[in-house]
């Protein structure tokens, strides 16, 4: 369990840091502010600004909390505590980006985006966390990270088999002859003069998100994919993942040409 180190006196926000933390998976620890005992934390939060300043130019983030001051340098929590500001600085830990999506002043009932995806597979995972920020005010982290799991799923797969043409005798060739990765590599370099893209449709509000994926590859058999992926044979799925996306999401259909796939998770 990741662990924040926490040194407060405002005994009210601290009880609603760590219930919020408990719930987002990850567990409170009171400390002091010597740097040699927090090197296992991820995260430091306190109300004491003198702590705040001599903690900031360590390797360690740190949280300052006030009712209107700021500190530069850190990342500022307001009282009272903000369950969705926090869930939002966590999400920007994780993921080593340090700009706030949050605002006090607004706050999205839903979500509608649409974006086309280019072939350099290698800068899925940034992408990924970039067009779903968004998922903050709707999901636990947990969720989010399962989510975004099998959403790059789906998006690798339409850019391997479905852009670049990558069949699954080839990946598997090539994976187990340890030069997979050099083989993407040429196949992404290749494909950067022509304009094929993966075009992605977002919905998401409190009870439910949706993607909508689209390739322009020739597509595959959906309905025998389907049926191996009953028989639990990874190795015959074509690369296509469905098995994998359906831990993840609560529906999953493509249509018939096997280019196209709509995924949906429906909230708690």
């Amino acid at each position: 369990m990741k662990k924040i180190a926490c040194f407060m006196q405002n005994i009210n926000f601290y009880h609603s840091l760590s219930a919020a933390a408990e719930e987002e998976g990850f567990e409170i620890q009171n400390t002091d502010s010597s740097l040699e005992e927090l090197s296992d934390y991820m995260l430091f939060v306190t109300d004491d600004s003198l702590a705040a300043e001599k903690i900031k130019f360590s390797d360690i983030p740190v949280a300052f909390v006030s009712q209107s001051g700021k500190l530069q340098n850190v990342f500022n929590l307001k009282i009272p505590f903000d369950k969705i500001q926090f869930r939002s600085l966590l999400d920007q830990l994780m993921h080593g980006v340090s700009d706030d999506l949050y605002s006090r002043i607004s706050w999205p009932e839903f979500i509608k985006k649409s974006y086309l995806i280019g072939n350099d597979i290698f800068k899925l995972d940034k992408i990924i966390f970039f067009i779903t920020r968004e998922l903050i005010f709707f999901a636990g982290i947990s969720e989010i990270q399962k989510i975004r799991i099998g959403l790059s799923e789906m998006l690798a797969n339409a850019v391997e088999h479905g852009n670049l043409g990558i069949s699954a005798e080839e990946k598997f060739r090539h994976t187990e002859a340890g030069t997979y990765e050099d083989f993407l590599k040429s196949r992404v370099e290749n494909s950067k003069g022509c304009d094929c893209r993966v075009r992605l449709e977002i919905y998401m509000d409190k009870k439910t998100v949706e993607f909508i994926i689209e390739d322009e590859g020739l597509g595959f058999d959906v309905e025998n994919a389907e049926l191996q992926a009953k028989d639990d044979d990874l190795l015959k799925l074509h690369g296509r993942g469905i098995m994998l996306t359906k831990i993840y999401f609560d529906s999953v259909e493509y249509n018939k040409k096997g280019n196209k796939v709509v995924i949906r998770k429906f909230l708690s």
